[in-house]
């Protein structure tokens, strides 16, 4: 703008000069003088008059005041200077019309230079004080992979909704199960996931969700479904005492609140009921490679009930104590708590490892200081039975190639140790106690999965594999012969040593081993169809036959006694049994296989 205004000044001075020239001349000549001066030829022309000899010219009286040829010269060199300014004048307009930018330029580069002094002090200021920075938070525990490929994870990537106070989980999963056993009570053994043949039967349906505000956390997933009553019936710590705890909890799986600690990594205390990861599956199927995983782990706990503490100290590691009321129970069995704890390390992206520890808690029913006696079974001189029990699992992803359609492989290997001691029995066996043997009881078992992904994980294919050892048989389930149940027990499948009459121990045992093979299809992330046949085996009559466990007519009321064949109790002795049946059919004994071929049908589905 500056420049502008300093060519319309030159150019408006320039065009005033002539005529202030020639007034002054005007003055400065006598009027006589003016007219008579004869005009030269170059005046005329220069004014527009007649050459000499022109006839038309103004009459010889009538001369022009004469104009000096020097002042005439300088007048001609001042219009054409004033020509130039002007055409100058027009060609920078036009220049500023096409770019706005050019107008404000040389403004611009002055006001710089006018604050460049201020702009270098505020520079100086800024790095003698520099600002405070807070440190980084912390990086959130196992975020820094994709864990979802693992045995007993839920593979779901996104969540549908969320909010910074609560997470939602809703979880349905329908299956439908043959066994080749073909059982006429449509009843199915030995299993935390299958319980009926030939029908489609509702295992889970689960709705719930994590609540999150200001660090104070809490989640609740109910549970209801075959789960609702099948998994209450193992626990028997009922038994002991007063209330219905069975059916305060039967509808709920997890149920915990707690609070956060902005500690290393993070610290968590949650005190209620939680789901427990021994034997590496998961209680929800829909997490899972299979869906009828091997002993060590459908005969191990689904929850615990009491105080957990999450440790991280690094976003690697977790560190897990328990302090809880017993092994899978809502209350405790004796006088004395469980205590455990997990330790979880990921230490690359494709490894994770996990150490499972229990040990102390008193855990089978009648044979602690207090506890009512079962089938004979009361504490030895007072002193109570204890449970230690280990399991431990590596998973490894041993292959991962996006673009291939065998896209991922990975296994997960388990092995589990544990025994009881006190009260009748030794982790060892063969230990001499006033005279008596006291019988081992002990377990020892083993998984092996192998799974592949197909397709960007549409399809995926597992084998399986795994066996335990049970000498005692205080981890192997009680099928549901009559009814029964962890606190009536069985006659017919004694799950603990005898004591007999005479002062004598009898010794039970139980071995098996299964295998299968499982096929998923995964047309989204929070749905599977799955398809699976699975074998099972055992050393002892276990499995549901063709005849069923179910009495005639009927369960009879009395799980925990022998039954006739017109359903009439007869007792828990053997030989008492065959006399009281006598007059009433003879003692009925339940259809037991040492094998089960089967296959499952399930549709799962978790939001």
């Amino acid at each position: 703008m500056k420049t502008v205004k300093t060519l319309l000044l030159k150019a408006i001075v320039l065009a005033a000069f002539p005529a202030m020239l020639v007034l002054s001349l005007t003055l400065a000549v006598p009027r006589g003088y003016a007219q008579t001066q004869a005009d030269s030829p170059a005046d005329r022309s220069l004014h527009g008059g007649a050459a000499a000899g022109d006839s038309s010219s103004r009459p010889t009286g009538a001369a022009d005041a004469e104009i000096p040829p020097a002042v005439a010269k300088e007048l001609q060199e001042m219009r054409e200077s004033i020509e130039q300014l002007k055409a100058e004048l027009r060609a920078r307009k036009a220049q500023e019309q096409a770019s706005p930018a050019l107008v404000t330029a040389e403004f611009k580069t002055q006001r710089a230079a006018e604050s460049a002094p201020a702009t270098v002090a505020a520079t100086s200021a800024a790095q003698t004080n520099p600002p405070e920075q807070k440190p980084p938070a912390p990086a959130e525990p196992f975020a820094y992979a994709d864990w979802t490929w693992l045995n007993g994870t839920p593979r779901n990537k996104d969540a549908v909704w969320d909010s910074k106070f609560f997470t939602p989980e809703v979880r349905f999963d329908t299956h439908f199960v043959h066994s080749f056993n073909n059982p006429r009570d449509d009843t199915l053994g030995g299993s935390t996931e299958i319980f009926r043949n030939n029908e489609i039967q509702v295992e889970q349906i689960s709705v719930g969700g994590d609540f999150h505000w200001q660090d104070v956390r809490g989640r609740i997933l109910t549970m209801d479904g075959m789960f609702a009553v099948t998994t209450p019936r193992n626990d028997a710590s009922e038994g002991r005492g007063q209330w219905d705890l069975r059916g305060a909890y039967k509808y709920v799986s997890e149920a915990y609140g707690g609070y956060h600690f902005n500690v290393n990594h993070g610290l968590n205390i949650d005190a209620g009921i939680f789901v427990s990861y021994i034997g590496l599956f998961s209680y929800y199927n829909f997490d899972n490679w299979a869906y009828q995983p091997s002993y060590v782990s459908s005969n191990t706990p689904w929850f615990f009930n009491g105080l957990r503490i999450q440790w991280f100290p690094t976003d690697k590691l977790k560190i897990e104590p328990w302090i809880i009321n017993g092994w899978q129970s809502y209350g405790r069995y004796g006088s004395k708590p469980g205590l455990g704890g997990q330790i979880l390390y990921r230490p690359k992206p494709w490894l994770s490892l996990v150490f499972n520890n229990y040990g102390m808690g008193e855990d089978t029913l009648g044979s602690a200081p207090g506890s009512s006696p079962q089938f004979g079974l009361a504490g030895a001189n007072g002193a109570g039975r204890s449970r230690i029990h280990t399991d431990d699992s590596v998973e490894v992803k041993y292959y991962d190639n996006k673009y291939k359609t065998l896209d991922k492989m990975a296994f997960s290997l388990t092995g589990d140790l544990g025994c009881e001691y006190g009260a009748g029995v030794t982790c060892m066996g063969h230990s001499i106690h006033n005279g008596v043997s006291w019988p081992q009881q002990s377990f020892q078992g083993w998984m092996l999965y192998n799974r592949f992904w197909f397709k960007k994980d549409l399809y995926a294919v597992t084998l399986g594999y795994g066996a335990m050892a049970n000498p005692g048989r205080y981890l192997t389930l009680l099928p549901p012969i009559d009814g029964a149940d962890a606190i009536s027990g069985s006659p017919y499948f004694p799950t603990g040593p005898q004591f007999n009459s005479n002062g004598t121990i009898t010794q039970t045992h139980f071995k098996g081993w299964d295998t299968l093979i499982t096929f998923d299809w995964m047309p989204k992330q929070y749905i599977t169809f799955r398809t699976e046949f699975g074998y099972r085996h055992s050393d002892e009559p276990y499995w549901t036959g063709r005849g069923g466990i179910t009495p005639p007519g009927g369960n009879n009321g009395f799980p925990g006694q022998f039954a006739c064949n017109n359903g009439a109790a007869a007792g828990t002795d053997p030989a008492a049994a065959v006399t009281a049946c006598a007059e009433n059919g003879g003692v009925w004994f339940p259809d037991m296989r040492k094998d089960e071929p089967s296959t499952r049908f399930a549709i799962m589905v978790k939001f």
